[in-house]
């Protein structure tokens, strides 16, 4: 057997097919005539009266690309800031007929946004989770993990979840959440959802280096730097690092992670800008915390009503800080990611992006994740799990952007394609580890040694070997129909082929097997101008996705077809108040068909006919209300359910809602800077509604509102602040851990000291 530890393991494969490449260049070529999507349609009849105080400019093009900056006054609107995870074409959020939320780095900031963690949870209508698997994975509008993408500045990998780590928040500029299907942006696996975490690059403002030191609750420590360095009027360097560790609330939790960022941008000429980057992070996590099992209540020295379930297990209070895992338990991450980007002004509204970027990483697991109470030996029985992942993947994005006139409209098209291939090397080893009293643990150590002794059975010890290529062409347009009428289009066509081996070594058996896609993903949505500053839009749109995670793909799902998901979205935005307010307000409908469900004449056959959806209402608000003040709320409902849903011994499972689905979420922050004082005080409640972790919704975890608070000082060099969370100590869960009888607690009361110092 070859040593699975091998780093040469890594290295990307040279076979590919013949002719791969060329076959995408001739369907390139057959859909370039797709250039334009939007035809002219009759100028709706003008029975909107603009506002009187806009006078005759109000029917001016309201659809302006401005860069905004928001000191608390009145001022640009923030739905007119640029986006560029909804679209390509450089289009505003109020040119968007979709709901689009940002998380600056100044929010990050302000309210001591440690990770995206902290940071995406700060988005309205968004719950993200530190499921040790997946640090940082998330929900929103219905669906969890792999139904949402996540980008590292605009760059998307397949299989989100594999590669979600709790990334530091003084790394990026901002952090943009597109909600909704965007499949035609991003390919395969985009059905609820896409999140881009955009990190700051360097500018020719000027020199400018800022340190941030802090202490903690739970022994943690935190340092960053930031510095951005012009070194000539065409060239400049930025440097960002950072690095955090802690002990963690729980026992033997220790943590560590770091980052570090070289960016460097270059301008020739007025034309042309080139952007490189190279990205290191790394994490290591002790004997990392896999969740609390529950336990019967007359067990329970300390019972809390947190967790209701139907064979009456409970969360006891007097596990809160208790380990499971094994004492040399392990858990490290460590990814490289070099990124480039080539922008050229061709001419006059012709404008050619290229970007390219390599992505390489390695993550372990030797852990004991799963523990499940034996009612007859009042022990908790625990399984072990040993995962390595070698990941490679390359990246290269070509697209061609025109802003024009079409019968006297503007128009702005785009058309581009992308290939990319991941090569993805996962041995995989599931055994038992001793049982332990859930209250004296004797923890006992990882067993040593690779062989059938330590991890028996059938596919218990093998090793998976995925490569996956993608070619995609796309397409998008905007053309303004009427000078309040947007009209948006975009259709994308993938073509994923994917090679996979497995081989258990229990058995000798090896597997391999290989499956096409041929996925076509689109959108038509419309923005009308119902005042100035006040739009309506309407969206229709249509994504696909996996019915597992491809590099992961088992035999038996190979054999399945994509998903298909389809999406309405209406609503408006607004800005008013002079601009002091912006607001949106939206509803959606999403549906997901073809998931696995079980055949109703045959309980033991699995067949694709499974169907869920959800919609809801989300509302955000932020305020500037005086120079001193501003408030953000938001608020997010929704109805998620199974249709269509049948599991092992054909139970149905309709009408349930899928684990780790809130149907309520809400915040609401303000923050006031004192006039007098070089004070500013912040405070902040997050409401996340009941939800289930596990299908059959038979284990329910309550509803929780956490209570934070800031206090910050300005210096003439910086500010010192004392963030406090969860002020209130509440007892609450975020996320179901390594199984659906395994509930992540958040953690207790804490209070953090950042000093910032600017140089």
């Amino acid at each position: 057997m070859n040593d699975w530890r091998g780093g040469d393991r890594r290295a990307v494969k040279c076979g590919r097919k013949q002719g791969w490449a060329a076959r995408w260049v001739r369907t390139m070529a057959a859909l370039l005539p797709l250039g334009v999507l939007a035809a002219p349609i009759t100028a709706l009849a003008q029975t909107v009266t603009p506002d009187s105080d806009q006078g005759a400019d109000a029917e001016a093009a309201p659809h302006q690309l401005d860069k905004v900056t928001v000191s608390g006054t009145a001022g640009q609107a923030l739905l007119d800031t640029p986006t560029t995870t909804a679209s390509r074409l450089g289009l505003s959020s109020r040119e968007t007929p979709a709901a689009i939320e940002t998380v600056s780095a100044e929010t990050i900031e302000q309210r001591g946004l440690r990770g995206t963690v902290d940071a995406l949870n700060a988005a309205p209508g968004v719950l993200a989770g530190q499921l040790p698997s997946s640090p940082g994975v998330s929900s929103m509008r219905g669906f969890s993990g792999g139904a949402i993408s996540l980008l590292y500045d605009g760059v998307r990998q397949t299989a989100a979840p594999l590669i979600t780590r709790d990334f530091d928040g003084w790394s990026f500029e901002r952090i943009e959440v597109l909600k909704g299907p965007a499949s035609v942006l991003y390919g395969e696996g985009a059905l609820a959802g896409a999140i881009n975490l955009v990190p700051k690059r360097p500018d020719f403002d000027g020199r400018a280096t800022s340190l941030l030191l802090g202490w903690g609750s739970f022994g943690s420590q935190r340092y960053g730097i930031d510095t951005n360095l012009p070194l000539d009027p065409s060239f400049a360097l930025r440097l960002v690092a950072s690095h955090r560790r802690s002990e963690g609330h729980v026992d033997d939790t220790d943590s560590r992670s770091s980052s570090a960022a070289l960016s460097a941008r270059w301008r020739p000429s007025d034309a042309v800008e080139v952007d490189a980057a190279l990205d290191h992070y790394e994490d290591d996590y002790d004997s990392a915390y896999w969740g609390t099992p529950l336990v019967p209540r007359a067990v329970a020295r300390d019972p809390s009503d947190l967790v209701r379930s139907s064979n009456g297990y409970v969360i006891d209070r007097a596990l809160r800080d208790r380990n499971y895992n094994v004492a040399d338990g392990t858990q490290t991450a460590r990814s490289d990611w070099l990124r480039t980007r080539l922008s050229w002004q061709i001419g006059d509204g012709l404008r050619f992006v290229n970007e390219a970027s390599y992505y390489d990483a390695t993550r372990r697991w030797l852990n004991s994740e799963t523990y499940t109470y034996d009612a007859i030996t009042g022990l908790l029985k625990r399984g072990i799990t040993r995962i390595e992942h070698e990941q490679a993947y390359w990246v290269e994005r070509a697209t061609l952007i025109a802003d024009s006139t079409l019968g006297g409209r503007r128009n702005r098209a785009s058309i581009g394609v992308e290939f990319s291939d991941g090569d993805f090397k996962v041995p995989r080893r599931f055994g038992t580890a001793a049982s332990i009293d859930p209250y004296a643990p004797q923890r006992g150590l990882f067993p040593v040694g690779d062989d059938a002794l330590n991890f028996p059975g059938a596919g218990n010890r093998v090793d998976f070997d995925s490569n996956t290529r993608t070619a995609s062409v796309f397409v998008e347009d905007a053309l303004d129909l009427t000078p309040r009428w947007l009209l948006l289009a975009g259709l994308r066509y993938d073509r994923v082929e994917l090679e996979r081996s497995v081989r258990d070594y229990n058995t000798g058996v090896v597997t391999r097997f290989q499956r096409d896609y041929d996925p076509l993903s689109w959108r038509l949505g419309s923005v009308f101008d119902l005042r100035p500053q006040t739009q309506l839009y309407a969206q229709y749109s249509v994504a696909v996705a996996p019915v597992g995670s491809l590099p992961l793909l088992s035999l038996a799902n190979s054999r399945f077809d994509l998903t298909h998901g389809r999406a309405v979205d209406v609503g408006v935005k607004s800005s008013f108040w002079e601009n002091r307010i912006d607001l949106t307000l939206g509803g959606y409908w999403i549906e997901q068909d073809d998931i696995v469900t079980r055949d109703p004449a045959n309980a033991a056959i699995s067949i694709q006919g499974g169907r869920q959806s959800s919609r809801g209402v989300e509302l955000s608000v932020s305020a500037a209300l005086t120079r001193a003040l501003s408030i953000d709320a938001s608020v997010a409902g929704l109805n998620a359910r199974y249709d269509a849903l049948r599991e092992a011994g054909g139970v149905d499972r309709a009408g349930n809602t899928p684990p780790n689905v809130p149907e309520r979420i809400a915040n609401l922050y303000a923050s006031y800077r004192f006039e007098a004082l070089p004070l500013r005080l912040s405070a902040g409640l997050r409401h996340v509604g009941a939800f289930y972790t596990n299908n059959a919704n038979s284990i329910r975890v309550d509803a929780h509102t956490v209570f934070d608070a800031s206090l910050a000082y300005r210096l003439p060099f910086g500010e010192i602040a004392l963030h406090g969370r969860n002020l209130g100590d509440a007892f609450y869960a975020d996320w179901s851990g390594g199984a659906a009888d395994q509930i992540v607690i958040g953690a207790p009361r804490s209070v953090e000291l950042t000093f910032k110092v600017n140089l």
